[in-house]
């Protein structure tokens, strides 16, 4: 009986406390117990486990970042905008928050009764800021600061929302923001908790600015706040940072001296005994004492992932004792035993760079600007200029290099074919000699390797079951069988190929099979299969294919070294601001080719380059030299006029105007004004090749309109006797074809019929935009001009006329053998026209063009430009052209 009362208590007492809960879940009353259950199950059930989270999450997250020590640090990594190594623990923490909220909010009167609400919230914000949402991260501290405006929390917000703003740039709102809640703690208005954070986070703030300097005092600040002892250590290494780049070495070392004495975390005391090293001046007494203690960091093992910074370290103190040869020696093996650091691989091999440009040294400057590029990163400052001169660096040494194996080559092909192949031979010794050397040490390095982690295995590892290649026996077998059938072997890629492919980047085109020959000459219309280049390094025919043995690959080869010769110039005195090495090089140039073509130009550098140096002697000999040899070249002309290509602009510029009015006039059938037009620009621009077949063309169509038939007839015929090698020409003989198609066409009629219909179809496919971007364009026949040599004097023109614009030019293939050159990029159609007329006018691009074959050039915005390559029709769009582009 007793045991029935008993259990009937507990179930009633079951079926109230179940009763209770039960009405206590829900949200939509505010009564005592539904505050009381909510506020406990939103702490201890939801929020809890979100906040365990982040908290474990942040911790991993902050373990995985690295820091770059040779950057000033910031206050706080974050890590970069790529890496988001935070979404896990972070959504997580946000599902977590979210759930608190929607089932134990209590929100009544504009009142939250459950007091985790606010916490879930800010846990939220949190969480979107290490996810690197930084919008939705400051969305939500804004309405933290909004919604919860009585409670403290939002300074918590007001903080983090500062963080949010400079984390993504927006300074002009961070910065604000932590002013406020600084001026707040002041008055006593916001706890005093929250003014570490708020110091530091303005002094992050400055250094991701790189405004350094004013990152000092919130540092210092910071100090005084006694903050934790990792904080406190991070700040002395910032400030000994800073400190070295406001060349105060004794203040930075004493921050280092602190970061020593306080720092739990290796790699932090490494480079604070890096960076003190560095601190080091030639006025300091301590020089031995730094440098014994840096050469026992090499040799501490745990050093051994350090050693390109304790090199570049000893190298900073022999720059500073101004001894450069222990200074590049340290750089180097700075670089070579650089395996992780990248950053700091970069700016050694650019140190070293800097080094022997300055000597100059340009092969091995440009090998380690090379090596700087690979690992430099984009922000790095002066990046743009680095770049620049590595490619500068890059095309002189291909010159460069170019003359030398040329010059090795023809000293070969003058040998007898005995003394030929013993030298031939000679080199394949060394290569093979070399090859054995190098198989030998990294077989050795390799076992080395092997029987090293076998005896690390030995003590811990019994060897039965022991892994193979822990087993010294099993493994001196496998060596031996390995060498019984494949001899000794480098460890490589496809080092079971005897014979490698290893091609040479001579930057020379295949070889024409049109110009192979049977042995012993015979009939040239019969030729031998191509053979292909040998790539076997031990061979004597990989070292003999290229050697000039031919009256025309020796004229080849000369050719090419007169080539790099004038580039090498040309590289020298624009891109090196070098007047010592380019006078070196034309002058070779001179000396070694006196037949050289483009001589009136050599002249003319050499004495530009003489006059800048001061040598009057010896710019007045080139000077007399350009001027008696070649006085009808625009080189001359300039020297005797400077303003010589200002006035030829401005005689284009008017000749263009007048060609405009003519050619409404046209449209507008004022015939007889087209007439007197042309008579007029005969008579004052008689130099104007390009102009005046134009004018000539408008005037043939007019006689036909006032006149007989065959008064336009003869006109147009006169044009391509005239300017043979015009494209206006093409325009004549169309319309002189058409004439003689039959009685059915009539003079002066269906030709300008046709011409206008040309014109229409062409406004169907092309729109004008002046303001777009445009190119110049000339289209050549590649079976009759020699479209490379043709861009290098276009390259060469631009080098000399159009410097500052970076102009570049390009080509690819147009249609069949029309070969389309590409110079860009023009702002505007105006300076593309500009350059057109200026291009024009040079002789030196012009003069073998025109005896050589029939080309096209004009100018094409970047939208025409596609239509153009598409639908391959010229005729329509240089009837487009000539209506709409002139120079203003």
């Amino acid at each position: 009986m007793v045991s029935t009362k008993k259990y009937a208590l507990a179930g009633i007492f079951l079926l109230l406390t179940g009763s209770f809960f039960f009405s206590a879940c829900s949200t939509k009353k505010n009564t005592w117990t539904r505050r009381a259950y909510h506020n406990l199950t939103a702490h201890y059930n939801v929020y809890w486990n979100g906040m365990d989270l982040m908290r474990q999450g942040i911790k991993d997250y902050n373990a995985q970042m690295k820091d770059n020590f040779a950057l000033v640090l910031p206050v706080y990594n974050f890590g970069d905008k790529s890496g988001n190594k935070a979404a896990q623990f972070a959504d997580n923490a946000i599902k977590k928050a979210s759930k608190t909220i929607q089932k134990h909010s209590m929100f009544f009167n504009h009142k939250e009764y459950c007091k985790w609400i606010d916490d879930s919230y800010m846990l939220i914000g949190i969480s979107y800021f290490y996810k690197k949402d930084y919008p939705m991260a400051r969305r939500t501290f804004e309405f933290v600061i909004k919604t919860y405006n009585d409670n403290d929390i939002k300074y918590d917000a007001m903080y983090w929302l500062a963080m949010s703003n400079i984390q993504i740039g927006d300074y002009n709102r961070g910065e604000p923001m932590l002013d406020m809640l600084l001026n707040k703690i002041n008055k006593g208005e916001a706890p005093s908790k929250y003014e570490e954070g708020a110091n530091l986070a303005y002094a992050n703030s400055f250094i991701l600015q790189r405004n350094y300097d004013a990152a000092v005092p919130y540092l210092n600040r910071a100090l005084e706040l006694k903050p934790s002892v990792k904080i406190k250590t991070r700040i002395y290494f910032i400030l000994g940072q800073i400190y070295q780049k406001q060349e105060d070495p004794d203040r930075a070392a004493e921050m280092y001296t602190q970061v020593l004495k306080h720092s739990t975390a290796y790699e932090m005391e490494f480079n604070a005994k890096i960076n003190l090293a560095q601190c080091y001046t030639s006025k300091s007494t301590d020089r031995d004492f730094i440098v014994k203690k840096l050469n026992k960091m090499l040799k501490d093992e745990k050093n051994k992932e350090y050693l390109d910074q304790v090199y570049y370290a000893l190298a900073q103190i022999s720059l500073t004792d101004k001894d450069t040869v222990h200074a590049i020696d340290y750089l180097g093996k700075s670089v070579s035993t650089s395996k992780s650091n990248n950053y700091q691989r970069a700016i050694s091999a650019l140190q070293l760079a800097d080094i022997y440009f300055s000597y100059p040294n340009y092969p091995k400057a440009q090998a380690y600007y090379d090596s700087t590029m690979q690992f430099l990163p984009v922000d790095f400052a002066n990046y743009k200029a680095i770049r620049k001169k590595t490619a500068t660096l890059t095309d002189l040494v291909q010159q460069l290099q170019l003359i030398s194996r040329e010059d090795s080559l023809q000293a070969l092909a003058a040998m007898s074919e005995d003394q030929r192949f013993k030298v031939i031979d000679k080199i394949i010794a060394i290569y093979l000699a070399n090859e054995v050397k190098k198989s030998q040490e990294e077989q050795t390095k390799l076992q080395n390797q092997v029987f090293a982690n076998q005896e690390e295995k030995s003590n811990t590892t019994s060897s039965q079951g022991r892994w193979y290649f822990y087993n010294a026996a099993t493994m001196t077998s496998g060596f031996s069988a390995f060498g019984k059938k494949w001899g000794r072997r480098r460890l490589e890629d496809n080092w079971f190929l005897t014979d490698k492919a290893i091609v040479m980047a001579t930057g020379e085109p295949p070889v024409d099979s049109s110009q192979l020959m049977p042995p012993g000459g015979g009939d040239t219309t019969i030729l031998k299969k191509t053979e292909p280049k040998s790539t076997n390094p031990k061979d004597r025919k990989y070292y003999s294919q290229d050697i000039p043995l031919t009256p025309a690959k020796l004229i080849a080869s000369n050719q090419r070294v007169m080539d790099a010769y004038y580039k090498s110039g040309f590289i020298y005195f624009d891109g090196l601001n070098d007047y010592g090495h380019a006078i070196e090089s034309f002058e070779t140039l001179l000396h070694r080719y006196p037949d050289f073509t483009r001589k009136a130009q050599t002249y003319y550098e050499l004495y530009t380059l003489y006059k800048g140096l001061k040598n009057d002697t010896k710019s007045d000999y080139y000077r007399n030299l350009l001027l008696t040899d070649y006085p009808e070249t625009d080189y001359a002309k300039l020297m005797v006029n400077p303003n010589y290509f200002k006035e030829l602009a401005s005689k284009k510029s008017e000749s263009s105007k007048l060609y405009e009015i003519t050619y409404k006039a046209f449209q507008n059938q004022q015939y007889y004004m087209v007439i007197s037009n042309a008579a007029e620009a005969h008579s004052i621009y008689k130099s104007d090749t390009a102009l005046l077949p134009r004018f000539d063309y408008l005037r043939a169509l007019s006689l036909g309109k006032i006149e007989v038939a065959d008064s336009m007839t003869v006109a147009l015929a006169k044009i391509p006797q005239d300017y043979p090698k015009s494209p206006v020409g093409n325009l004549a003989r169309e319309i002189l074809a058409t004439l003689a198609a039959g009685p059915g066409n009539k003079p002066g009629t269906n030709q300008a019929d046709s011409t206008a219909a040309i014109l229409k179809a062409a406004e169907s496919l092309y729109t004008f935009d002046s303001t777009a971007v445009h190119f110049y364009v000339i289209i050549v026949n590649n079976s009759k001009v020699d479209v490379n040599a043709l861009k290098i004097k276009i390259a060469d023109f631009n080098s000399r006329m159009h410097d500052l614009d970076g102009l570049e030019v390009n080509s690819l293939l147009f249609e069949n053998n029309e070969e389309m050159i590409t110079v860009s990029n023009f702002d505007e159609a105006q300076k593309a026209m500009q350059y057109l007329l200026s291009i024009r006018d040079s002789k030196y691009i012009f003069t073998k063009l025109e005896t050589s074959g029939d080309y096209s050039d004009f100018v094409i915005s970047v939208t025409n430009y596609p239509v153009l390559y598409k639908n391959k029709d010229i005729r329509k769009y240089q009837r487009f052209f000539e209506k709409n582009y002139t120079v203003k």
